[in-house]
Order: C-alpha cells, then structure tokens, then sequence
C-alpha cells in the first residue's frame, strides 16, 4: 500500500487569461517514489548504479483557501503544475518527517510492548 502525505502552503498563481496572480492557501496530497543511493562507484563498471532521486507523484488538490472540490473557480490544473514546478522539495521534507515521525512510534510500541509498560 502506497503511503499519502499532505502538504498545505499559499500558493500565488495565475491562469493564461489572467495576467495578475491570485494568492490561495492550497492543501495537496501526494505519494513518494523513494530513490536509492549510488552504489558500486569503486568497484567494477557493470556494478555501477548512479541511483535514483525521490520523486513526488500522484499529485492531488484536497483544499483550496479551506474548502474542497469541486474547484469551479480556480484553475487546478494551473495550481497543481504550480506546485509541483516550485514546492516538490518541500513536499519531500514533509514526507521524510512524517516517516521519521511514524518510525519513532513504531519504536516506542515496539518498546513499551517488549519491557511490558
């Protein structure tokens, strides 16, 4: 099962029609393709992987200025590219704290569980 993560930010856009931006606070959700480090620099060359880097997929508008969809008058496609164009790494940083976060907990179960509090 793929995980979701949210992240919420004002976001100033603007549609083709309409040359001035529009300020909104957007809420997104979104899933991580998490990459993989390099490996086999120093060995032979068939052992070689450059890697991959995370990717943000499967972008998803939830909310925009504190109500959902349907999203008449705001452009979400225009909001979506907006998103995905300028805030990927911060979507990234909100998912890697979120799994640190859950794997803290996970921890303190696994602990209390193990010594019985």
């Amino acid at each position: 099962m793929t995980r979701r993560y949210a992240y919420a930010t004002t976001l100033a856009y603007s549609t083709g029609d309409v040359p001035e931006a529009d300020e909104v606070e957007v809420e997104v959700s979104f899933t991580v393709a998490w990459g993989s480090p390099e490996v086999g620099r120093f060995g032979p060359v068939e052992g070689y992987d450059p890697g991959a880097p995370d990717e943000v997929e499967d972008l998803k508008l939830l909310s925009v200025d504190g109500v959902g969809g349907p999203f008449d008058q705001h452009d979400e496609a225009a909001i979506l590219q907006a998103i995905a164009q300028d805030h990927t790494e911060a979507m990234l940083i909100e998912a890697r704290e979120a799994e640190d976060g859950w794997a803290e907990y996970r921890w303190e179960l696994r602990k209390e569980q193990h010594h019985g509090y």
